[in-house]
């Protein structure tokens, strides 16, 4: 799927908070906006909470790293140069 739609994967160096600090802090928002104070009743439930998470999180929730833009935004633009 990856190839498919033309992203590369690219391999970070563990437990080190220098390289990995993206998705360090991906974790952190998603323990904030999404798994804190919530209660799941099935695994389902929550599969389809963290499906439903990641659409907001890239096609609506603006983030402050690529200057409130959204990271669909990102791809839209990068595909286009």
């Amino acid at each position: 799927m990856l190839m498919e739609t033309g992203i590369k994967r690219r391999y970070i160096q563990p437990y080190r908070p220098q390289t990995n600090g993206k998705v360090e802090r991906f974790w952190r928002t998603l323990k904030e906006d999404l798994i804190e104070e919530t209660d799941f009743d099935s695994l389902e439930e929550l599969e389809d909470e963290l499906v439903q998470y990641l659409v907001y999180y890239n096609w609506e929730r603006p983030h402050q790293g690529i200057g409130g833009k959204k990271p669909i935004d990102m791809i839209t633009l990068n595909n286009k140069k």
